[in-house]
């Protein structure tokens, strides 16, 4: 059951909202035994969404168009939900490219919420559309992501310092952003950290937090090895030869020789899954510590 202060947004990954409002379990399942997936908790809560999230943290080409933000903006006020629209790491060209999409959002809502994941989108928004209500990404929040590691032959005392350690648990991280006028801090789960609600919470750092499930991410690049499959024998990789977009329909179950979980390849990024006990950490936290919760379950 949802808590009183704890808000849940969803992601429109797809670009469109015709199938949005189906969970994919079928595809989930391949991360995510049914028997320990916290399914009816996660379908109470995520069938109705306070907010709704679209856009990329992690590719340009994923952004929509002006008429495709037009179209989730208006199925977004048929439903009475405000947006947040996430931005990946852009060059200058990509941020002048990309002005018209901006404009379009700050017409829409002047004091719109934008998730940013670098300084220069960061410093244009805040130059060209001052009353941005803006969020840092998880991009920006850098600490040990692996998890396929064995943490069994690894001391208390390390683990401690390496597995909890994140850059927005520190005061010049923190302090950056409150100087930028930076309102929420949007997060994973890192595989191996503790599970510190009150940490999680940032509780006495005066920012709002965002958490993304039941997937967090690795890494990400520019290029973009999804990108440049083409199919030929002789030449498996090419990367001048521009984006189909085959992340849209292609997404890639990486496995190892190792104990971790399987990895999730989505376009030019690698995610893990949660494990059960993380993802009941994560909800009964969001409950009791009125956490905003980031449904992208759909990048299975």
């Amino acid at each position: 059951m949802k808590g009183s202060n704890m808000e849940i947004a969803r992601h429109w990954e797809s670009g469109t909202t015709d199938n949005e409002s189906v969970l994919p379990w079928k595809s989930l399942k391949t991360f995510f035994p049914e028997s320990d997936f916290h399914h009816q908790d996660i379908e109470e809560i995520v069938s109705q969404p306070d907010r709704i999230y679209i856009g990329d943290e992690f590719c340009p080409k994923r952004l929509p168009d002006v008429k495709g933000l037009k179209d989730q903006l208006k199925a977004a006020d048929q439903k009475g939900l405000p947006v947040t629209l996430l931005t990946p790491v852009l060059t200058d060209g990509c941020i002048k490219a990309w002005g018209k999409l901006f404009e379009t959002f700050h017409q829409w809502d002047h004091a719109a919420e934008v998730v940013v994941n670098d300084l220069g989108v960061l410093l244009y928004l805040k130059q060209t559309f001052p009353g941005f209500s803006l969020s840092m990404g998880r991009l920006f929040n850098k600490g040990f992501k692996d998890p396929r590691l064995n943490t069994k032959s690894i001391t208390p005392a390390a683990t401690a310092a390496c597995f909890n350690d994140c850059s927005f648990q520190h005061a010049n991280m923190r302090g950056l952003a409150k100087s930028l006028g930076i309102q929420r801090f949007e997060q994973d789960l890192f595989p191996h950290a503790d599970l510190d609600p009150d940490a999680l919470a940032m509780k006495g750092s005066n920012f709002d937090v965002s958490v993304y499930f039941p997937f967090g991410y690795v890494t990400t690049g520019r290029a973009c090895i999804t990108a440049g499959m083409n199919g030929q024998a002789d030449a498996k990789f090419n990367f001048s030869a521009g984006c189909h977009a085959p992340c849209t329909t292609h997404r890639f179950k990486l496995s190892h020789p190792g104990n971790g979980p399987d990895l999730l390849q989505n376009g030019n990024t690698i995610f893990y899954p949660y494990t059960a006990s993380m993802l009941g950490h994560l909800l009964r936290t969001a409950k009791t510590h009125g956490l905003r919760l980031v449904w992208q379950g759909g990048l299975a």
